[in-house]
């Protein structure tokens, strides 16, 4: 009657933890992922990142000079 070995028991925090090892063993440190426009997920670095956060944005001036219009052109 020596038959009652242990069956080994896992825990949810382990049948988790199966799903999320491979996601931080592909990642890279310093890199972020994000979602291009037309639904592709690239990889860039964050430093590149904060550096765009940082710039100031275009006044509506600016981009109506930066425009190719004909509009302009009667001026």
């Amino acid at each position: 009657m020596e038959n009652n070995k242990k069956i080994p028991t896992k825990s949810r925090r382990s049948f988790l933890s199966a799903f999320t090892s491979a996601d931080t063993t592909t990642a890279k440190p310093g890199m972020v992922k994000m979602l291009t426009a037309d639904g592709k997920i690239v990889e860039i670095e964050k430093s590149v990142l904060e550096a765009a956060s940082k710039n100031k944005k275009a006044t509506n001036k600016e981009i109506y000079d930066w425009m190719q219009n004909p509009s302009k052109e009667n001026k």
